[in-house]
């Protein structure tokens, strides 16, 4: 099974092929070599320091509330 958690994406550094990324208050940096449409504001999903597919705001909102109850101990 493979977990996956919404970002939004910070900045881009294309010389790298990365992009900083907002993870619930976290910043990371992940590859974007397989999003190359992602744009700075986009929201993307990230699994294994990868993001792996653009997503809307919206899908996004969702999926972190569900992480956030998941983190919480709520079900």
């Amino acid at each position: 099974m493979c977990l996956a958690v919404p970002a939004k994406v910070v900045s881009i550094d294309n010389e790298f092929i990365t992009a900083e990324v907002d993870i619930m208050g976290n910043s990371k940096r992940v590859g974007i070599v397989l999003t190359p449409e992602v744009e700075v504001g986009s929201w993307v999903m990230v699994h294994a320091g990868q993001a792996i597919s653009v997503i809307e705001e919206e899908a996004a909102r969702l999926s972190l509330s569900a992480w956030e109850e998941l983190l919480r101990g709520e079900q």
